[in-house]
């Protein structure tokens, strides 16, 4: 099912890093806005190499770290996140540039469809089956359709944008200062539910403040069931 986190006002420690890599151990990424303005990003690395950035290049608040488990594609590389939201959706594991990047949690079963009328444009991606997973599906339809298709899904979505700013979409909790997409690895729970489309500011924004810490852990047991879900439908499936 993965997981998406948005660090607002400190950064993650190892082991929170570590408890999200164990739910979902098919590769992290990692974006953040660098201090030359450019947004980069790694893809295909480990918790250690998530912490060695955050140490090195202490990124200003916020930035978003993602956990995979394979649920749509194979265990590869390429297909751990981000994404550019640009015409090439680009399979490259580490780049700088100016295109906001995106990240998904959930499982899309519907991307094969949205995606193929696009398929016989001349600037439609070069590639197989193989490269591609609806993650991929939503940063290229992102670009495609200005942002405009996300009206007519319900994902759980964060996206760089070229500014450094995250718009979150979808159902998100706040586990302390972090904004998750899901609680699956926080093993003591203390969260706020937000379900909206957000932006998430450079500056510690009125909703970080509003929002606070705190909350119930109500979601826990909604949160565990869709994981159980979403796990059994996978199997069946056989994408893991």
């Amino acid at each position: 099912m993965c997981v998406i986190l948005v660090p607002t006002k400190r950064h993650p420690k190892p082991k929170e890093l570590n408890d999200a890599q164990d739910a979902n151990p098919h590769g992290a990424g990692m974006a953040w806005k660098n201090k030359d303005g450019k947004l980069c990003y790694e893809k295909a690395i480990d918790a250690k190499r998530v912490y060695e950035i955050i140490e090195g290049e202490n990124p200003k608040l916020p930035y978003i770290i993602h956990f995979r488990i394979a649920s749509v594609g194979t265990v590869c590389d390429k297909l751990t996140h981000p994404f550019p939201v640009n015409q090439s959706v680009s399979l490259k594991k580490k780049s700088q540039g100016k295109s906001p990047l995106l990240f998904h949690n959930g499982t899309w079963r519907d991307w094969k469809e949205a995606i193929m009328p696009f398929s016989g444009h001349k600037d439609f991606p070069e590639g197989s089956l193989k490269d591609w997973s609806d993650s991929r599906a939503l940063a290229y339809l992102a670009y495609k359709t200005k942002r405009g298709f996300f009206r007519f899904i319900d994902e759980k979505v964060a996206i760089m944008e070229k500014n450094g700013e995250v718009n979150i979409y979808g159902n998100w909790h706040k586990n302390d200062t972090i904004w998750c997409s899901n609680l699956n690895h926080v093993r003591s729970k203390h969260s706020i539910t937000y379900n909206r489309t957000s932006t998430i500011y450079g500056n510690n924004s009125w909703n970080d403040d509003y929002w606070g810490v705190g909350g119930t852990n109500s979601n826990h047991q909604t949160q565990a069931s869709l994981y159980e879900t979403q796990k059994l439908r996978d199997d069946i499936d056989g994408a893991m």
